[in-house]
């Protein structure tokens, strides 16, 4: 179902499109009553009827309603017109943090700038994994940011609710990241925690200050290949001015083993607001002893290779069954769009 602007939903009337997903129709529309903008979401009808898409669904508002945090975009109710249920969510002005990143990537590094970003990012995700929320799909897309420099994260679809029942096939459902920002134990068919979350934002981080992300491909699979085989090189390398403290708390958040990480976000945004007591010298070592890249892995660097180990081949033949899924699910979703 499709709106347009001027058209009454409830109490709500709306303005303009924002945005098309393989998932839903998104609209910012008015509330009088308590005057605001505000943003109608409203799931794609043919897919609610699947029992995993629905429960997604559910899931997303049992967790907007648990999470009240400056930083994370305010569920405010869900509602529903005509027979089908959609959410209405606070309206954020501003750009995504990927625009953001783009409009800054050829600018010299703002350290304090990515210092301060990262740590409202942690802030709201530390909050969410206080109440066993982790959102396992971190990336620049869903952030936004005010223009008075505000972070707000959004987007807790695919979300992890301690607790709650897994309602796909393993592999297929841990595998529901973005590949540029997901954990190798995500890529491997884990279902992804809190570690999970401080991977994707080091990710985020690294890419603030470099510039670039350290991994890069020709493919999705190339990508996540890497993430799981290689070892990211060093920030220094391409900003010889970052400092050495801000360098190492990124460059543990990104560590291939979870149990390397960082152990909680409060544990990050501590050595992100305390600079000082990063102890450098230690982290650097054990960054240095890490094994570099992986043996025995068949590598996917521009072209693809069929990797040797029969593991690694079965989560790459998963990862390709999902791709299937999700251009199916955007070709039978294609008519709403129009």
């Amino acid at each position: 179902m499709e709106y347009e602007p001027g058209q009454q939903i409830g109490p709500y009337e709306i303005m303009d499109r924002l945005g098309t997903g393989g998932m839903s129709n998104v609209y910012r529309a008015r509330d009088p009553e308590h005057d605001r903008d505000v943003v109608l979401k409203f799931p794609h009808e043919e897919i609610m009827g699947d029992v995993a898409t629905h429960e997604r669904f559910s899931r997303e508002v049992k967790i907007g309603k648990l999470l009240h945090h400056p930083n994370i975009q305010q569920l405010y109710e869900l509602a529903t017109f005509r027979g089908s249920e959609y959410l209405v969510l606070e309206y954020v002005p501003g750009e995504s943090m990927r625009r953001f990143l783009r409009g800054r990537s050829h600018a010299p590094a703002d350290f304090a700038l990515a210092r301060t970003m990262g740590l409202q990012i942690a802030r709201a995700l530390g909050y969410a994994h206080e109440h066993h929320v982790a959102h396992r799909d971190l990336k620049p897309e869903n952030i936004i940011v005010t223009p008075d420099g505000q972070a707000k994260v959004m987007d807790f679809g695919i979300a992890f609710l301690k607790g709650a029942r897994r309602v796909t096939w393993g592999p297929l459902s841990s595998q529901v990241g973005t590949p540029d920002y997901m954990a190798p134990e995500q890529i491997q068919g884990g279902r992804g925690d809190a570690r999970t979350d401080i991977y994707a934002l080091g990710m985020i981080l690294y890419e603030q200050v470099a510039g670039h992300l350290p991994y890069s491909g020709d493919n999705a699979l190339a990508v996540m290949n890497q993430h799981v085989t290689a070892k990211p090189p060093p920030l220094h390398q391409f900003r010889r001015d970052v400092p050495p403290a801000l360098e190492e708390t990124i460059m543990k958040a990104i560590r291939r083993k979870p149990e390397d990480r960082w152990p909680t976000m409060a544990t990050l945004i501590d050595a992100l607001e305390h600079p000082e007591s990063v102890d450098v010298d230690s982290l650097r070592r054990e960054r240095e002893q890490e094994p570099g890249d992986l043996p025995h892995v068949g590598r996917l660097a521009g072209r693809f290779q069929m990797p040797s180990s029969p593991a690694t081949l079965a989560v790459l033949c998963a990862v390709v069954l999902l791709i299937v899924l999700v251009v199916l699910a955007s070709h039978f979703a294609a008519p709403a769009r129009h």
